[in-house]
């Protein structure tokens, strides 16, 4: 069982908890476990395979729980949590997935109305049953019926990119365990840094296809992560794991391993668009190579396939057929895209002053395992309570220590003052000029209000771009993916008014945000927009999210120069 599965475990037995009327101490005790599980990188069934009394080492995480996760990654079950599930209404945890439904109203739902499902819900909402109850009303039984619309829009079969790659890269890492693999690589939409994945594609090549092919395809339906083997074949076999990801294995011929990922990493009109290229020069391309009558021409990499129908290398983040085509055909040659490589900085991170689960100190010693000059702290202000934001007395607090810090981890790394500051519903911020005024980085952030019009949103948005100590504009759209949609405003009149006030736009790299999303980067960048990339990171665990966020800027065609953290030390304290 894996990180997300037992944080849901977890989650799920602190509802049941909560709408049984259970002490708050117990139900926080899973809820907090939940939360802590969900954010960490590090792989538990790893940690439990490795050794066991490691999770011991887990901040936040109680003897009680830690002998449940080892429970969950050996068995698959919880005893604890099956006993639980006995005799409650399990509909009650899925009204409990709406956007604005806590355990109270759904105790209260059950209690007076006897509700048990979301269709239970639904019906009674569009009976306006709902209105009638305690702390109830006509626009909250409004809101409901949207959150409900929401819920059955998103598409629960996608996986969070995070979740997919630790799939990825642990059969990966299973599979190179067998000696007839000579070579596996992960292609599909996790290759095009897409936001959220279907399928994990994986393709592999054998040292001797005659001995070793059907002994790479037992070895890999013998995964002991095997939910359920769907096919087995000679070339292809898929399964699916107990985390509900499908991996399909295609073997390939090693002369052809370049043509195949090219065919299997590009979108559906992405690879139409170049085999019609390639017609038209009398060529035809397959996942087999590119061929000139019946002989291959190219196909063993993906070098060689773009340059034998004549363009440059298109970078696979791109391979979407939404205008990379026509720019290699007219200029015969890509920019440089961020990497990596470029990044020297994280200006978006959170510690123990707010809901980070890290100090300062060992957040900083994160960053410089990173390889980073620098980094800010950006703890929440306190209008969201839930994360214990900081008041004015926490934050110069905390300047303090930033000080003091500066002064010990002199040439290793610099600390920048920074805060992400709630937007009001007036567009005003959440803290005043006199403390917004001592900060290095400004992230304004709109997490509350997000049902507001178009317009009202838009011109909210706007007054908080034009404060003057407003610096960056933290994940602008407000969605989380498979959660909730995206806030409802003029975006092309934000991006003016971020390029008019000198305000940059987040690439927020949290898996479950990706925000700001690839379809808009290209049309802010065109306009002269600058950008940051953070982590949002709350722990150390969560300061390597930074690939997720290049992987989208890459897909909106972003260079180092547009991105503010890709400056040096001395470039960025200069400028910004």
């Amino acid at each position: 069982m894996d990180n997300k599965k037992i944080s849901e475990v977890f989650e799920e037995m602190g509802n049941i908890l909560d709408i049984s009327g259970a002490d708050f101490f117990r139900i926080n005790a899973y809820r907090r476990g939940a939360m802590i599980v969900m954010n960490m990188h590090q792989d538990l069934r790893k940690m439990v395979d490795d050794c066991p009394n490691d999770i011991s080492k887990i901040s936040g995480i109680g003897k009680a729980l830690q002998e449940k996760i080892i429970e969950l990654v050996l068995t698959g079950h919880c005893a604890e949590h099956e006993k639980m599930k006995k005799g409650f209404p399990a509909g009650l945890l899925e009204i409990l997935s709406l956007r604005g439904l806590g355990p109270k109203k759904v105790k209260l739902f059950y209690s007076k109305l006897g509700i048990k499902t979301v269709k239970d819900l639904k019906k009674a909402a569009e009976q306006h049953k709902l209105q009638e109850l305690e702390r109830m009303g006509a626009k909250s039984e409004s809101e409901i019926l949207k959150a409900i619309d929401e819920h059955a829009r998103f598409d629960s079969d996608r996986s969070l990119i995070s979740e997919a790659l630790q799939e990825a890269e642990r059969i990966i890492e299973y599979m190179k365990k067998s000696k007839g693999v000579k070579r596996i690589e992960y292609a599909g939409s996790l290759r095009r840094a897409q936001d959220n994945i279907g399928d994990v594609d994986i393709l592999v090549t054998v040292k001797d296809p005659e001995k070793s092919r059907e002994a790479v395809i037992d070895h890999f339906v013998s995964y002991d992560e095997v939910l359920t083997v769907i096919a087995k074949g000679d070339t292809k076999s898929s399964l699916i794991l107990e985390s509900g990801i499908q991996v399909d294995l295609r073997v390939i011929a090693d002369e052809s391993f370049g043509a195949a990922m090219h065919y299997f990493t590009g979108s559906k009109s992405h690879n139409i668009a170049i085999r019609d290229i390639a017609k038209k020069k009398g060529l035809k391309v397959s996942e087999y190579g590119v061929f000139k009558g019946e002989k291959m021409i190219a196909g063993k990499t993906e070098e060689d396939l773009f340059k034998a129908i004549g363009l440059p290398y298109i970078i696979p983040e791109l391979r979407q057929n939404n205008g990379e085509i026509e720019y290699a055909l007219k200029h015969k040659k890509f920019p440089k895209f961020v990497e990596m490589a470029d990044i020297k900085g994280d200006l978006h991170c959170h510690s123990n002053y707010s809901d980070g689960k890290n100090t300062i100190e060992e957040m900083a010693n994160a960053f410089i395992s990173m390889g980073y000059e620098y980094f800010a702290i950006t703890d929440h202000s306190s209008l969201v309570g839930i994360v214990n934001g900081m008041g004015s007395k926490e934050i110069k607090k905390q300047w303090k220590e930033v000080d003091s810090l500066n002064k010990k981890l002199k040439g290793k790394i610099k600390i920048f003052k920074g805060c992400e500051v709630d937007i009001l519903k007036d567009g005003s911020l959440d803290f005043s000029d006199d403390i917004l005024k001592e900060l290095d980085v400004v992230i304004i952030s709109a997490h509350m209000y997000a049902r507001l019009d178009d317009k009202d949103q838009t011109a909210r948005l706007i007054a908080a771009i034009e404060n003057p100590y407003s610096t960056i504009m933290g994940h602008p759209t407000g969605r989380l993916i498979n959660k909730r949609p995206e806030m409802n405003f003029n975006m092309e009149k934000i991006i003016d008014a971020c390029v008019e006030n000198g305000v940059a736009l987040e690439i927020n790299s949290s898996p479950s945000r990706l925000d700001l999303v690839d379809k808009y980067l290209k049309i802010a960048k065109d306009k002269g927009v600058k950008f940051a990339i953070g982590t949002d990171s709350h722990s150390v665990d969560q300061v390597d999210f930074m690939s997720f966020g290049v992987g989208i800027a890459r897909r909106g065609w972003l260079e180092s120069n547009n991105i503010l953290n890709t400056k040096s030390l001395s470039k960025f304290d200069k400028d910004f």
